[in-house]
């Protein structure tokens, strides 16, 4: 029999998701809101704040099981080549230890934005000329920059709660065309990823997540390494 502190610990990822949904306060409980997934420079929080002049309600690091990290939306050659998106898994299957082995696991940010910023964020995003919106179930955890969401999945697992029901239902964001989702990869420039690392360590995403993120080859770029932190640098000093 799991000891009472065990049993607390197995519950965590539900209490999590509980906290998330209603740490918005009663005050927003009338107006529309929606959780959306972000991956890419989304993650950190200066772009929603700064850069993309957001407010989020809220914010929490997640994990989006069955799906993969794909650099599969085209951009500018040798400026910012590519950005980022995610792919669903074609095995349906949802077995943890397969998906950790496959590599078929998502960290990210769960925002929970207002239907100005949802919106907002559907436009500079290009939807639905580059991505389209998608819906998935992202588990929200309490990041360490150590395993934490990879135990709240294996959580919800070992209490077998049915894979349909983990997480929180969102939005995210996924190559619009079928050809890119086919496609291969290109790779992003070196200062699109740093951003993706910053976010990574601003929520304490998982360490093996954030070391893969800072293992990806970045594309050629000229000059420099790309735009993407400069461009946050500014948004950062228009709002001091």
């Amino acid at each position: 029999m799991l000891s009472p502190k065990h049993q607390l610990l197995m519950l965590l990822p539900a209490l999590l998701i509980l906290q998330f949904d209603y740490c918005i306060g009663l005050s927003q409980q009338s107006k529309a809101t929606y959780n959306y997934f972000a991956y890419g420079s989304n993650m950190c929080s200066s772009t929603m704040i700064n850069l993309r002049k957001l407010s989020p309600l809220a914010s929490t690091a997640a994990i989006l099981p069955a799906h993969t990290l794909r650099f599969n939306i085209a951009g500018i050659p040798l400026v910012e080549p590519s950005s980022a998106s995610v792919e669903p898994s074609i095995n349906k299957i949802m077995d943890v230890g397969a998906m950790i082995e496959r590599d078929e696991l998502v960290h990210g940010v769960l925002y929970k934005l207002n239907e100005k910023d949802f919106a907002s964020v559907c436009s500079t995003e290009g939807v639905p000329f580059a991505y389209s919106l998608h819906r998935c179930r992202p588990i929200p955890y309490s990041g360490d920059g150590l395993r934490a969401g990879e135990k709240s999945l294996r959580n919800l697992d070992y209490l077998n709660i049915p894979s349909n029901e983990w997480g929180v239902a969102a939005f995210t964001l996924r190559a619009a065309r079928q050809k890119w989702r086919e496609g291969n990869d290109i790779p992003p420039s070196q200062s699109y990823l740093n951003v993706l690392i910053r976010g990574a360590k601003e929520f304490a995403l998982d360490g093996s997540y954030l070391e893969k993120l800072q293992q990806i080859d970045a594309g050629r770029t000229f000059p420099g390494n790309g735009l993407a932190e400069e461009l946050l640098r500014r948004a950062e000093e228009r709002t001091r």
